[in-house]
Parts: structure tokens; sequence; C-alpha cells
């Protein structure tokens, strides 16, 4: 009697959890148009001035009357550095004859941003590839872009907004950067002029390094890092000590008041952040003494990006001091300083708790694995490295926002980091339920507002924080993200829970072994 066959042709069937863990950018781009769609068919959208909220309102007025506000009443110096998108929502408008009203300019943003969110979706898609990312890498990177306050609820609570679009711009900088297309650098760069004032500092650096400029830094470069790391703590602690005990400067009204016996471990804790970060990176992409200067004369040789730096400050003065009204300066300088001052020091480190809550996966993975964020600036280059220098000196302030023309800088380190890491495919399945839920995406605000529905609702902002009212439930449900607003008990308890979170997502990302949803070890 013959035996039967075995039959050896392997197993080709593909699981539908193989699919989507192959297809990142598809889920990706599913999840980017689903949450835009939800929140235009099921808005949540902020009640302040109608959805403007603080800022949108003062743009609402220039979208509607572009030529007026821009020949006549002139826009000042730094609100034109975030015009971009209001000019081509008019522009739009005017072309297809759409009436001005506040419901459709607030769908044209929403439908805007959720654009947005398919290029960041696309390009990151593209830079993964650039780089030879591994697929969990290309995920770590998706959930650092995507998976967190900003994207998932404040883009979509207050649509009438630039941040997105900074977001985008920067990432589309670092694009054309790895690919060292210089001349559509120099145009995405020009363009970000018009859409977020730190964008022109970062644009520059990256046209005057190029993108394999070799990183020269040798063992004897500890002293002159150590000299950079003081220089920058100094002047910190100097410019706050000026502050706060020489001038003898109040907190800002609009600002939580200080805990002020606790201003000095403020200002030292502060400076060794600066001291400590600057010095491990400086020694890592600085040159030492005798090479510094031959580093320098070798990036300001003549060379064509000089042309285009040159014409990009020309844009910048023309934009802010001939279109833009400089005599109206919506943030002075000394401004400026005594508000940066209180967003680093209302509470000792905030800032490392408001970027955690504001930008999750990123700021934890920065945090986590220091010395693999060493390694991983050295892999992407000199350019790179000295940007990701500037970005955490700007990172002491704890208003998250000002940091979305960076955040995929940000990104782009957490994700060459877990390059290097055992991270299981279960592992990012946690993460990125851990990741949604701290984003507050399901949380309605609008929930707890108790005006809902009346005129002239002013939530979450009715009387700011003179009174005290914007530092208690419900009003803290939207400032407990925002660090310079949020109160002493909400701070402390997000605190806490990003400490839980950053263990949790330290063990899953270091375990070579992850337990699956049904309970089993993988190995």
């Amino acid at each position: 009697m013959a035996l039967p066959i075995p039959n050896t042709v392997p197993n080709t069937s593909v699981s539908f959890s193989d699919i989507v863990y192959r297809s990142p950018m598809w889920v990706c781009l599913a999840f980017a148009i689903g949450l835009s769609l939800w929140y235009i068919f099921l808005p949540d959208i902020i009640p302040l001035h109608n959805g403007f909220a603080w800022e949108g309102e003062y743009y609402r007025t220039i979208a509607i009357n572009l030529d007026y506000n821009l020949f006549v009443a002139r826009v000042n110096s730094y609100s034109i550095q975030r015009i971009l998108p209001f000019v081509i929502l008019h522009e739009f408008f005017e072309l297809f004859g759409i009436t001005f009203q506040d419901r459709n300019l607030i769908l044209w943003m929403q439908l805007f941003n959720m654009l947005l969110g398919v290029i960041i979706v696309y390009v990151w898609h593209r830079i993964a590839t650039i780089l030879r990312l591994s697929l969990t890498a290309e995920w770590v990177g998706y959930f650092c872009l995507l998976a967190h306050f900003a994207f998932a609820k404040y883009d979509l609570y207050i649509p009438f907004t630039t941040d997105r679009l900074s977001a985008t711009m920067g990432l589309l900088s670092l694009y054309f950067y790895l690919q060292n297309r210089t001349l559509a650098l120099w145009l995405n760069a020009l363009l970000s002029l018009a859409v977020w004032p730190t964008a022109l500092a970062y644009n520059i650096l990256l046209l005057m390094v190029p993108r394999h400029e070799p990183i020269r830094a040798t063992s004897g470069n500890r002293s002159i890092s150590a000299l950079w790391a003081l220089g920058i703590a100094g002047l910190f602690a100097g410019l706050f000590v000026g502050v706060l005990y020489i001038q003898h400067v109040p907190v800002p009204p609009r600002l939580t008041a200080d805990v002020h016996p606790l201003l000095p471990v403020g200002i030292v804790l502060t400076a060794v952040f600066l001291f400590y970060t600057q010095f491990t990176l400086a020694q890592r992409l600085l040159p030492g003494w005798t090479g510094l200067w031959p580093l320098a004369k070798h990036l300001l040789r003549p060379r064509r990006e000089w042309l285009y730096v040159i014409s990009l400050l020309v844009a910048y003065v023309v934009l802010t001091r001939v279109l833009g009204d400089a005599s109206r300066p919506y943030l002075p300088f000394k401004t400026f300083l005594i508000n940066t001052t209180f967003a680093v020091l209302q509470r000792p480190l905030q800032f490392l708790v408001s970027h955690g809550v504001y930008y999750g996966l990123s700021v934890l993975i920065i945090a986590l694995f220091w010395p693999r964020v060493l390694a991983a600036v050295q892999q992407l280059g000199l350019g790179l490295g000295i940007m990701f220098m500037v970005v955490m000196v700007q990172a002491i302030n704890s208003e998250t926002r000002q940091l979305s023309n960076v955040l995929p800088l940000l990104a782009l380190i957490a994700a060459v980091v877990a390059n290097t890491l055992p991270i299981r495919r279960t592992a990012l399945v946690w993460t990125a339920a851990i990741l949604l839920l701290i984003s507050k995406m399901w949380l309605p605000f609008n929930w707890f507002d108790p005006t809902y529905g009346q005129p002239a609702d002013r939530f979450p902002s009715f009387s700011f924080v003179h009174t005290g009212i914007m530092l208690e439930w419900p009003f803290q449900v939207y400032f407990m993200n925002q660090g310079p607003w949020i109160s002493n008990k909400y701070l402390v308890l997000q605190g806490l829970g990003l400490l839980l979170t950053a263990v949790v997502i330290y063990k899953l990302f270091t375990n070579r072994q992850s337990v699956s949803l049904s309970g089993k070890q993988q190995s």
C-alpha cells in the first residue's frame, strides 16, 4: 500500500496582523484621515471666539479682508510670520467664490490640516526608506509624529492655527536635507518664513552645513565641550538671576504663579540640564581646539548656499520690516525674555513634564535612552547634530508648541534609536495604546464646558489666570496640556503618569520577550 506523499509546500498565508505591521504608511494614513473626518462630522472644537480661539481670532480678520490688513491696517512683525495658511485660504475662497462665513473658514482649515496629515505620513515613509529604517523604527517614527496631544487633539480642537503646517514644513526641510536637494530646501525655507518664527534659523543651519559633512570630534575636545556647555548654562542662569533677583520682575499675570521658594532650585536644575546635554552632545560633534578654526573656514567658504542664505535674510527683512509693521511688536524682546524665564522656572524642570504631555514618545525615548540618542545624532551627521543641540536649549521653555517645527527632528532621532532596540510587534501595539490614551484624543473637552451652547461662550478662557479660575477644573482639561498654564496639581499628577508610562515603555522597548495580547510570551 502506497504511503501518502507529505505536503511539502510551505504555508505562505499571511495573517491580518502581518499585513497591518508591514503597512505602517497605509495604517497611519487611515488614522490621520479618519481622525480628521471624525472631528469634522462630530466636532469637539474650542468654543472661544466661535472656534477661532486666541490667535485664530486675529488671523480670521486677516483671512477675510487680506488686502486691508496687509496694506492698510498692517500686520505686526511677529504675527506676519504665521500668515501663509490664511493667505492661501483667502485666495482659495476668492477663486471659488466661497463666502467668508465662520463655519466655512473652520471647515477649510480642518480639511487643510487633514491634507497636511497625509503629507506628514507620506514624507515620513520616504525618510524611513531613505535611511533604510526597519519597519519597527518606521512605526516608532509615526508614533512620535501622530500619537500625541498635538496631532491627535490640539490641531483638531483648535484647527485655525499654523502648528500642523509648521510641523509639516519642518519635516519637508528634513526630507530635502537628507536628499541633498538644496534648492528644494531653500524654497521650503522661503515659504516657512511666513509659517513659523524660528524656521529661519534652523533652515539656515541646514543650508550651511552639508548633509554629508563629516564629524571631526576627537578625544581632545573635552575642554572645548565643557566651555561651550558652561557658557550656555551660565548664560541662562545669568538671565534668570537678572530677571528674578536684580530686576525683581514678578510673574506675568497671564501665567500660572511660580512656586517662589523653589525658584533657586529651578535655576540650578535647569543649568545642570543645559550643561549635561550640551556637554555630552558637544563631545560627539565638536572638534578639538586645533580643528575648530579649519572647520569654521570650511563651512563659511564661498559657495552657492551663501546666496540662498542671503536671499532668505532679505526676504525675512521684507516680510517683517516692509510688509509687516515693526512699530507694533507683538512680542518685544524684553517681554520675550521675561516670559521665557517664568515658562522655564515656575516649577523646577516643568518643561520635561510639559513636553512629555504634549509630544509623548519622542520625549520619552530621548529621556530614557540618552546614550543611544548621542550615537543616533552622530549617525545623522553634523548638521542635524548641531540643530539638535539648539533644540535642546530651546526645550527648556515649557510652552511646548513652540517646538512644533522641530518635532520631526525629535521623531527622526527617536526612530533611529528605536532601530537599535529589540522592540517586538506586540510591544508596538501596547505602546500605541498607551500613547493614544495619554494623548487625550478620546476626551471631548467640551463635555466639561459649563456654558456650552450659550451665546458668547468663552470656554476654556473666561478670565484667563488673573482670577485663578483657569487653574481649576474644568478649565484645566485644556490648560493642563500647556506648560506655563498647568496648575501645580495637574503638573504633579501628569508627571507621575509620565513616570509610570516611561517605566512601561522602557520595559517594552528593552525586553527581548514581550507579552502578547493573549498573555503568552513571544521570544
